[in-house]
Formats: structure tokens, C-alpha cells, sequence
């Protein structure tokens, strides 16, 4: 697939995806969107859960992409995990909360891109594995797990915090919580 076309499907797809939902779209309003035929998109996608396991992933990378982007900026391990959860996950939790068609999205993504959605927290927590190997070892919790472990503690537990939560100002309250007991003595 040239990737420029395949760019401009993804990007067209998110906003589809995000402004009505998984469930109300379909290919022939993809195609649409992107400006070429319903057949057109079948040669690139498969079916619509295809086109939104890609978008999934496309999006996730752009979130990286942000987050690698504005680490330079924060000082210490704490604020650019902290600057790497507001991308991910605070920034949109009150639209995702309060659009019912960005609920049915995320909803979605663990129903129909459960790989994608995988694979894009694996990138995540590639970042902060290289965050926290950064950080010196006087912290109890980094002497006792290795980064990668406490990447993936980070990360499963926000998205349980994500459930939870009643607004990003306590998603946000929450992650710092926690990372002041990871980061902390």
C-alpha cells in the first residue's frame, strides 16, 4: 500500500471513528471520507474492523509521537512519565467520558482491536522503560523490579484508573499518586 495513501485513510478514519463511533460507521462512509470508491478501500482493508485495528495503531503512534516529541521539555522521570500519561490517557478522558461516540470508540478498541490496542501500550511502555532506566536506582520499588516491569504496572494501572475515574483532574490525581509511590522512597 503506498504510504502516503494508506496515511491519509488512517487519518480520515480516526476522525470518522471518533465523530460517530465504530459501530455507526461503515466502509462505504470510510471511502467516502477519504474521497475514493467503497472498492477502492477494499483494496487496502479487508472489512471495517481492519481498517479500525490500523486506526488504532496509527493513533497510538501519533500519541507517541507527541509524547517522544515533549520529553525534552520535562526534568525529572517523574514529570515526563507524568507529561507521558496526560498524552495518553488525561488530555481525552473527559471527551471520552462525556462523547458517547468517543466511549463507543474506546469501548470498541477493546472489543475489535484488542492486538492493536495491545501493541500500541507495548510502545508506551517502551518509552517509559527508557524513562525509567534513567532514573537513579535510590528508589526501593527500582532496585526491586526491573523497568520493564514497572512500565507495565504503570500502564495496566492506569487503564484500570481510567475506569474509575470520574474526571481526568482524578485520573490525574491518580497516576501521580502512584507514581509517587513507584518513584519514592
Amino acid at each position: 500500500m503506498d504510504d502516503k495513501k494508506k496515511l491519509h485513510l488512517l487519518t480520515v478514519a480516526l476522525d470518522v471513528f471518533f465523530k460517530y463511533g465504530y459501530k455507526r460507521v461503515s466502509m462505504n462512509e470510510l471511502a467516502e471520507a477519504a474521497g475514493i470508491s467503497r472498492a477502492g478501500l477494499y483494496l487496502y482493508f479487508k472489512n471495517k474492523e481492519e481498517v479500525f485495528n490500523a486506526t488504532i495503531l496509527h493513533y497510538g503512534d501519533l500519541l507517541i509521537e507527541e509524547i517522544v516529541e515533549g520529553l525534552s521539555s520535562k526534568k525529572t522521570p517523574e514529570d515526563k512519565i507524568l507529561f507521558a500519561f496526560e498524552v495518553w490517557s488525561i488530555n481525552n478522558f473527559d471527551q471520552s467520558l462525556n462523547s458517547p461516540e468517543v466511549k463507543e470508540m474506546t469501548e470498541s478498541s477493546y472489543t475489535f482491536a484488542q492486538e492493536a490496542l495491545h501493541a500500541s501500550y507495548k510502545k508506551l511502555e517502551v518509552v517509559l522503560v527508557s524513562i525509567l532506566e534513567s532514573h537513579p536506582k535510590s528508589a526501593k520499588s527500582l532496585d526491586t523490579l526491573s523497568p520493564e516491569k514497572l512500565a507495565h504496572l504503570l500502564t495496566s494501572a492506569t487503564r484500570g484508573f481510567k475506569i474509575v475515574a470520574k474526571n481526568s483532574s482524578e485520573l490525574r490525581e491518580m497516576i501521580k499518586e502512584l507514581l509517587r509511590m513507584i518513584l519514592n522512597d
